[in-house]
């Protein structure tokens, strides 16, 4: 039998490594909260509703909503579906990258945050901060800047309808352009 010994130095060293790298989470969220640590990266499941999904500050998340709601942590990089209406997306700010689809539910796009919403089902209503920039993708045309699919606020400005007339933008470029 071979006995290691590692010393002292060399073990904090390879602690100090592991954490950094930091871990690599998936969970099925079924019936409860998946939550994503601060700077992990993570990926999760909704076989059964409600799911929740919570993405800490700094990580790079992605989550199944399922009536429930997923948030993006200040400074956090999200991905979000919805399986199951209602389903509500949250993205606190200061984030980078922060897409979610939203159903009979709202989206929110926090200050200094770049937003991609997509409306499965209406009504979504969407809020978007001074300084965030967002685009909200409506199911068809007609439907985009009605009470189905709206842009409630839009900083101190006004949502665009887009030349696709299914998409709204609110200090951001429309698609195509």
């Amino acid at each position: 039998m071979f006995v290691f010994h590692l010393s002292r130095a060399l073990l904090a060293i390879l602690v100090a490594m592991t954490l950094a790298v930091g871990c690599n989470s998936s969970a099925d969220c079924s019936n409860g909260t998946c939550v994503c640590g601060q700077n992990d990266q993570c990926g999760f499941t909704c076989d059964a509703p409600p799911c929740h999904v919570d993405c800490a500050s700094g990580s790079s998340c992605s989550g199944t909503c399922s009536n429930g709601t997923c948030t993006c942590e200040q400074g956090a990089s999200c991905s979000f579906e919805c399986s199951t209406p209602p389903c509500h997306v949250a993205c606190d700010g200061q984030n980078t990258s922060c897409a979610g689809t939203c159903a009979n539910g709202s989206c929110t796009c926090g200050s200094g945050s770049t937003c991609s919403f997509t409306c499965a089902a209406g009504p979504c209503h969407t809020t978007c901060a001074d300084d965030a920039k967002c685009v909200v993708e409506c199911p068809n045309a007609g439907v985009a800047g009605t009470e189905d699919c709206d842009i409630t606020a839009c900083g101190s400005g006004a949502a665009i309808l887009c030349p696709d007339k299914h998409t709204l933008a609110c200090n951001a470029s429309c698609p195509g352009d």
